[in-house]
């Protein structure tokens, strides 16, 4: 029996919450950005399939409301996983 392999790409929009604290008032932050990645998904048996992705996730940069001051984030995530297919 052949595997079957896909390959895709991927990219959208991505929204978090950042949080800060200051003399002790909670400024969380919500912000948007956007992520783009990469994968790659293998039927191993039927109905199973295993899969490796990769993502880059880029939060704009913008200000809390309390000090004003610049944030943002930015993160690299790989993910693995087995799929059942219905």
């Amino acid at each position: 029996a052949s595997s079957t392999i896909l390959f895709y790409g991927t990219a959208g929009l991505a929204v978090g919450v950042l949080r800060a604290e200051t003399f002790g008032w909670p400024d969380p932050h919500t912000t948007a950005g956007w992520t783009i990645g990469a994968g790659a998904e293998v039927g191993f048996a039927p109905n199973w399939s295993a899969k490796l992705e990769y993502l880059y996730i880029d939060l704009s940069t913008s200000q809390f409301g309390i000090t004003g001051v610049s944030n943002g984030y930015s993160a690299s995530v790989v993910r693995a996983g087995v799929n059942y297919h219905f």
